[in-house]
């Protein structure tokens, strides 16, 4: 899979939102559970967004 970016805010409640055409390459949609991962080293840490199918 090619690199894909978007751009998004976080609002006042903490929350962002995922831009659409991800969402659209991903098959996300609205209710989508998802895990939210931080990885890499602490000066450079990333996040990881996976699909899941049900929580654990």
């Amino acid at each position: 899979m090619a690199l894909m970016r978007g751009f998004s805010k976080i609002d006042e409640e903490g929350k962002i939102a995922i831009p659409s055409n991800i969402l659209r390459l991903l098959n996300l949609e609205k209710g989508q559970l998802v895990e939210i991962k931080v990885q890499g080293p602490n000066n450079g840490p990333y996040l990881i967004i996976n699909k899941r199918k049900a929580g654990r």
